[in-house]
């Protein structure tokens, strides 16, 4: 399902900064309450996990081969989105510490979380194949799972520009003319256009249906030069 596209390099690189140049550290967790327990934040907004949720983690990232597992404190969907648009699998799933640690230390609510999360992935199968030609825009999805074992969806789109599909026409047209074009205009074509756009959703059904009705014509296309070191983004 996911999509190594050719955006992520700057896109990871672009929610690490925006992570990390955040004005304030953060104070509490999504439903207002202070952070506790076993879990610390630390200044590069990591967690320190006990040494049974270390194994644990590990236990995931084994058995669910085709997820890129994360753990992190955040106070937002955005924040959180941040996370989860870091993974190169087929699915994303961030989980609260506090959530983790409660699943080291308690095997019911573990089985129960498993669960959880197994329906989750299920549903997302099941939604990628009634997306149809929208299929093509998704270049991620993600499942987070919150404080007791809430879950939601998120999904990650991205719909190529009009100079950008101008620039592929011309390559299939003819490769030689286009490169050699390319290079007397300063590698004009090298730069690329897309347009990007993020889902929330509390339910697979209301992803789906998100992703169905986005409407591009209101999300602003954006230009990126390939660097070696990332890209850099010219959208004002």
């Amino acid at each position: 399902m996911n999509k190594v596209n050719g955006f992520g390099t700057y896109q990871n690189t672009y929610y690490d900064n925006a992570i990390n140049n955040k004005k304030e550290p953060a104070k509490t967790g999504r439903t207002g309450s202070s952070k506790t327990g076993s879990t610390r934040k630390t200044d590069s907004n990591s967690v320190q996990l006990s040494d049974r949720a270390k194994a644990l983690l590990q236990e995931l990232k084994k058995t669910y081969s085709n997820m890129d597992f994360m753990v992190a404190d955040y106070e937002s969907e955005e924040e959180a989105a941040a996370y989860l648009a870091r993974g190169t699998k087929d699915y994303s799933v961030l989980i609260d510490p506090e959530e983790l640690e409660r699943m080291a230390s308690d095997d019911s609510v573990k089985e129960q979380n498993l669960s959880l999360l197994d329906d989750a992935v299920d549903k997302l199968d099941e939604m990628s194949d009634q997306l149809g030609d929208k299929k093509d825009e998704v270049v991620r999805l993600g499942i987070n799972i919150g404080k007791n074992g809430e879950v939601s969806y998120f999904a990650e789109l991205e719909k190529a520009g009009e100079r950008q599909k101008e620039f592929v026409d011309r390559i299939l047209e003819n490769k030689k003319e286009a490169a050699r074009t390319d290079s007397k205009t300063h590698g004009k074509y090298d730069y690329e256009h897309s347009r990007r756009t993020t889902l929330y959703a509390s339910t697979a059904d209301e992803l789906l249906d998100k992703i169905k009705h986005v409407d591009w014509d209101a999300v602003k296309e954006e230009t990126t030069i390939p660097t070696p070191g990332g890209r850099f983004d010219l959208t004002i």
